[in-house]
């Protein structure tokens, strides 16, 4: 016969799991552009990817097939509109975007929509962005985002040189936003009685 502290270990670890995040929610999107479309001195836009990991970090991975560094020149930036409202934002009327991720120069750079206009100024901690292999890649938690469980988002790619001003955009102009659902876990709603966390033995599980 198995004893009270048998039992009592089965109260802790479900006093523990009660109070664990749920697992295992990530997601992973894939987006395609026609490569060769962009001007000859643009970055050119090709294959997205799109993450995120239990913890809510989304990640956009952009191939640049014709880049194997970045220029002094060129500027990449996602768009996103976390509200789903293209009144809001910046761009109001044809996208409406409120946050931005950027690399212009070798600098990584996240943007925020404050009454109609774009504000670098605070660099989220979570925020980070690399260029590898032809494939740049931006990321940030969702808390960023404005928390948002769902946004839209748009790829735009320059040449920043005035003489020859060259664009690529992801999806094309014309055609609607691209979507994307964060999966993550919620931490768990329910939470053991108070006695439960502190005084386990008053939650002693008991075997029929």
């Amino acid at each position: 016969m198995q004893g009270p502290r048998f039992a009592l270990g089965l109260a802790v670890a479900a006093c523990l799991l009660l109070l664990a995040p749920l697992a295992g929610a990530s997601n992973s999107v894939g987006y395609a552009d026609a490569v060769g479309d962009e001007a000859a001195a643009a970055p050119d836009l090709g294959a997205v990817q799109v993450s995120n990991d239990d913890k809510g970090r989304v990640v956009f991975r952009i191939s640049i097939p014709n880049r194997v560094a970045l220029a002094p020149t060129d500027l990449v930036a996602v768009f996103v509109d976390a509200d789903g409202k293209a009144g809001t934002g910046c761009a109001r009327g044809i996208f409406g975007a409120e946050y931005a991720l950027d690399v212009l120069a070798g600098r990584y750079v996240f943007g925020r929509c404050v009454a109609g206009a774009w504000g670098f100024a605070r660099r989220p901690v979570s925020f980070s962005g690399s260029f590898v292999g032809s494939v740049l890649t931006l990321g940030v938690n969702r808390r960023e985002l404005g928390g948002t469980g769902r946004f839209a988002f748009r790829v735009g790619a320059a040449t920043t040189t005035e003489s020859l001003p060259a664009y690529d955009f992801a999806p094309d102009v014309g055609t609607p936003a691209w979507t994307y659902k964060v999966i993550a876990p919620p931490q768990a709603a329910f939470r053991p009685p108070m006695e439960c966390r502190h005084h386990p033995r008053r939650c002693l599980l008991r075997q029929r």
